[in-house]
Formats: structure tokens, C-alpha cells, sequence
């Protein structure tokens, strides 16, 4: 008896796994809050839900590994597991949703084009805009509404009239990212088969930057109010990509990981913290529509994300 005892006691490496094991179990729990906590009171929880894929496959595979071993150590993170059904739900669709109706349905398309070349310097590549003028065409939506959209000229009578009649849309509707003058427009599209009765732009008080905005348009009789909207982005430069990548592979500066780490978690401390703000000006904008909405957007955040939650 004494041996089978000693046999079951666990050794060195199943206590350090246990305790992983704990603070995984934690980590992912605590995650769940970033649905709820507003980083501009703390960001911890914001982290821990940018990291939720990561902890919820290793809460799995602890599950599994004392499965294995026929502990009943695994009932942590079953229980954990099991509270987070709903998280669950929100980053995989396992139900099927609601069939479209046969008549007057309406086809929207959300579009993050990038500055339309794939680059942030608004460098043209003309392949890579030709191809998402077509794939737009070729989609037929009714409605399409493009985050991130940049072209040569200014206002309705340049870059956008252009992209209009390029992608067949009667109507096209906008709001520039910024107000100053340039050569380039920059700005959230709504291109529309319905024409709008007004549109208006969404910002921060105080700061000269739209994210957001919305056009109510006329259809099937009815007005509907469509938000086209583009949350604090984390701002990463190609620097910080390279970075990443070089850590993914081993390859980086041991003395510039502790700088490279510091200076991305600044960005995503800042960005949360903007979304969240953002967040706010959308929710008084939607609880004062007079009209239906239907809401679109790149949130540059993960479905348990705070943003997410509040919009």
C-alpha cells in the first residue's frame, strides 16, 4: 500500500505543472473580465483577454494531460472552462444563425482596405487597388462600407467620385479621417444603392480625428442607420513588426527584447484605452438613433474585448 501511495505522489515536474496549471486557470478567468472592465481603469484585464486564445488552448491541453494521468487535478480547469461557455461563443459561431429573408433583404460588405496598396505610406500599387475595386464590383452589395480607404484628389469630386463610378454604387457618402487639406483623401466610405437623408461624423471631443460615422438611408421605405466605423488602431510601424517576427523566430537582440516588449505594450495600453473611449461616443450616438441600426467597422479588438462589449 505504501508504495502504491508513493507511486501517486506527484514528483518535481507535476507540482511545477500544477502550478502553471493554477495560474493558466487564473489568467483565463480573469480574462473573462476584459468584457467588462473599462481599461481606462486598468488595461490588466484587456491584456489578459488579448491573450484568451492562448489560455484557453492551454487550460485544454491541462485537461487533457491529467486526464491522462487520472487526476482529478483537471476539474480546475473543466470548471474554468465550463464558466466561459459564453466567451466561447463569441470568438466561434457553434450555433447556425437566422436564414436571410427571401424578400427585401439587404447585402452588406465591411471593408478594411488598407489605404487601398497595402502600405501606410499611401504608396500606390496599382494590382493590389485594382483587385479590391474589383472584388467590391464583384460582390454586388447593396451597401459597402470601407474603412481605410485613400486616393489621389480631394472631396467628392476627386478620389470618391472616382471610386464611385468605378464600383457602379449611385451613391457614396464619407467622412475624412482628418480635416486638414491634402492631396490625398483619407477617409471612411459608405458606398450606397439608397440615397441618405444626412450623415454625421464621430469623434472624440477635443480631438481632430474622425473614427466614425453614419449615413441614414432610405430603404424599402424605411430609414436605417448604418454606422461605418474604425477604432483606435494599436499603430504598429514596421519596426515593431520585425521585432515580432525576430522573437517568433529566436533571432532577436537579447539586450532589445526588454525595449521591443516595452514599447508594443505601450501601444497596446494606449489603444485600449482609446477604444474605450471611442466606445463610449458610439453608444451615445446609437442610443439616440430614431432609427434601426446596422454596424460596421473595423474594431482593431478581439470579441471580449471591452469596445466590443460596450458598442
Amino acid at each position: 500500500v505504501s508504495r502504491s501511495k508513493e507511486r501517486k505522489r506527484p514528483g518535481i515536474i507535476g507540482r511545477i505543472l500544477w502550478i502553471i496549471n493554477i495560474l493558466a486557470a487564473i489568467s483565463l478567468l480573469a480574462s473573462y473580465f476584459s468584457y467588462y472592465v473599462d481599461p481606462a481603469i486598468t488595461t490588466l484585464f484587456a491584456f489578459l483577454g488579448l491573450a484568451y486564445p492562448i489560455l484557453l488552448l492551454l487550460n485544454i491541453l491541462f485537461v487533457l494531460y491529467w486526464l491522462i494521468r487520472l487526476r482529478r487535478r483537471l476539474l480546475l480547469s473543466v470548471i474554468i472552462l465550463a464558466a466561459g461557455f459564453q466567451p466561447l461563443t463569441r470568438y466561434i459561431q457553434l450555433f447556425p444563425g437566422e436564414p436571410a429573408p427571401d424578400e427585401k433583404s439587404v447585402s452588406v460588405l465591411s471593408y478594411n482596405v488598407q489605404n487601398m496598396a497595402h502600405s501606410n505610406d499611401g504608396e500606390e500599387k496599382a494590382g493590389v487597388r485594382n483587385a479590391i475595386l474589383d472584388f467590391i464590383t464583384s460582390e454586388k452589395a447593396d451597401i459597402t462600407c470601407i474603412q481605410e480607404f485613400s486616393g489621389m484628389g480631394t472631396g467628392s469630386e476627386g478620389a470618391l467620385e472616382n471610386l464611385r463610378s468605378l464600383t457602379g454604387y449611385e451613391y457614396c457618402y464619407h467622412a475624412d479621417y482628418f480635416a486638414r487639406p491634402s492631396g490625398r483623401t483619407y477617409a471612411l466610405v459608405i458606398l450606397s444603392r439608397f440615397p441618405a437623408t444626412g450623415t454625421r461624423a464621430l469623434s472624440l471631443p477635443g480631438v481632430d480625428h474622425n473614427f466614425g460615422f453614419y449615413a441614414d438611408l432610405l430603404i424599402h421605405g424605411d430609414t436605417i442607420r448604418i454606422y461605418n466605423l474604425h477604432l483606435e488602431s494599436i499603430r504598429f510601424q514596421q519596426s515593431d513588426y520585425r521585432f515580432v517576427e525576430e522573437v517568433s523566430k529566436g533571432k532577436a537582440e537579447q539586450g532589445l527584447i526588454g525595449e521591443g516588449s516595452r514599447r508594443i505594450t505601450r501601444k497596446l495600453h494606449h489603444a485600449f484605452i482609446k477604444r474605450s473611449r471611442q466606445a463610449s461616443v458610439v453608444v451615445s450616438s446609437l442610443s439616440t438613433s430614431p432609427y434601426p441600426v446596422i454596424v460596421c467597422g473595423d474594431f482593431n479588438d478581439t470579441p471580449l474585448s471591452y469596445a466590443y462589449h460596450k458598442i
